[in-house]
């Protein structure tokens, strides 16, 4: 099974629990927990204090997950990379 690539995810299953279960625990919706760690959408305050417990983290460690993480630029897609050198 291949680990998820973001933060919040990541720190999902390594504290043991699927989309499914994380949401059912914390009764929102599966699709929710999706959204948290696309980053698409960010619990509400009032969530936080029992998401991080659940992750088993600290408030601010869940707002470190929680932060967009920076891109690294993928080498075979850059244009210039591609493109090949005259003889």
């Amino acid at each position: 099974m291949a680990r998820p690539s973001r933060p919040l995810a990541n720190r999902r299953v390594v504290a043991g629990y699927t989309q499914e279960g994380l949401a059912e625990v914390l009764g929102v919706d599966r699709t929710t927990i999706g959204r948290w760690e696309r980053g698409a959408q960010l619990p509400q305050p009032w969530q936080r204090p029992d998401l991080a417990h659940k992750l088993g983290v600290t408030l601010e460690q869940l707002d470190g997950l929680l932060r967009p993480q920076p891109v690294e630029p993928d080498l075979a897609s850059d244009s210039t990379a591609a493109r090949s050198v005259p003889a």
